[in-house]
């Protein structure tokens, strides 16, 4: 078995994963078994989508030629790969939507948010995919701040009420375009994440860390072609619920296993302690060197 720290949990698994770090314990909290998983999922509670069923404890996603996913109870994995998935693309959705059904199942809660490290906590950037997250801590991390996630971290409530994330895992996936606007190099194809998808790995094994962060800001990105220029207007309490819950990471998973309310609670703790934002920025052209001016402007 391969031993692995992922979203803040410890996972043992039969199918290795250069994507997660690798972890020493005694006892894991999620189990990951290459296997047949259920042909269907029954009783009372299943919501039937296309190619996936949802219960509050149970998880089945059937990929059409990569692979089929079983998720149950929080601790436990089994994947099923089809004779036409490469390997890449069965861990990739492995450690999105796979993953993302566990943390639930957990009652935890995860944000489409990447971030770096800020005052003795973290600066997550949310949006929908496509909207710069990965560009922009790139970006920043060129500048000489440090990654703390990209794509997804987990949202975990303390004792004292105060809402923490934590990172997912140490890999940062970027486009093609993303390397011109950055000005690196473009990664070979080995990195490639998935064979028709122009997307590429960007490891950063030796600089992650694992513990979970307070959240000091929050920037909510959105691109349009209305305007000419970058903005940054702080949102109200009320805008701040509506944009952050949003956000969540994967929502047919969080409604159909009725962990809205959860989300209700973490995002009202989160927002009476953290200042949140809200960036538009037209898509028609590279916004990237004046988005970073006026984000380092409310970094100091």
């Amino acid at each position: 078995m391969y031993h692995y720290w992922a979203y803040g949990l410890l996972v043992a698994s039969e199918m290795e994963f250069p994507e997660l770090l690798p972890y020493v314990f005694e006892e894991q909290d999620v189990t990951i078994r290459l296997g047949k998983t259920p042909e269907a999922l029954t009783g009372d509670g299943v919501v039937h989508k296309v190619r996936v069923s949802i219960s509050p404890n149970e998880y089945l996603l059937k990929f059409l030629n990569v692979a089929n996913y079983y998720a149950a109870r929080g601790n436990e994995i089994i994947i099923e790969p089809l004779p036409d998935g490469d390997e890449k693309s069965v861990r990739l959705f492995a450690l999105s939507n796979a993953f993302a059904a566990i943390l639930y199942q957990r009652n935890l809660i995860p944000l489409h948010a990447s971030g770096i490290f800020y005052e003795k906590g973290v600066a997550l950037f949310c949006g929908a995919s496509g909207a710069g997250k990965s560009t922009t801590i790139t970006a920043l991390q060129q500048k000489g701040y440090r990654v703390f996630t990209d794509d997804v971290c987990v949202l975990q409530q303390q004792p004292d009420g105060s809402v923490t994330a934590v990172p997912s895992y140490p890999m940062i996936k970027l486009w093609e375009d993303s390397f011109e606007k950055n000005g690196l190099m473009m990664v070979d194809e080995e990195k490639r994440l998935r064979p028709e998808l122009p997307k590429y790995a960007n490891f950063f094994h030796a600089n992650f860390f694992t513990q979970p962060q307070l959240i000091k800001q929050i920037f909510v990105l959105e691109q349009s072609n209305l305007g000419d220029g970058v903005h940054i207007n702080p949102l109200t309490a009320l805008q701040a619920f509506d944009e952050i819950q949003k956000n969540v990471y994967r929502p047919l998973q969080l409604t159909s296993m009725k962990k809205r309310n959860i989300l209700f609670s973490f995002v009202n703790h989160l927002i009476k302690n953290t200042a949140t934002y809200k960036i538009n920025r037209p898509s028609n052209r590279n916004t990237l060197p004046e988005l970073l001016l006026q984000i380092e402007a409310k970094l100091v």
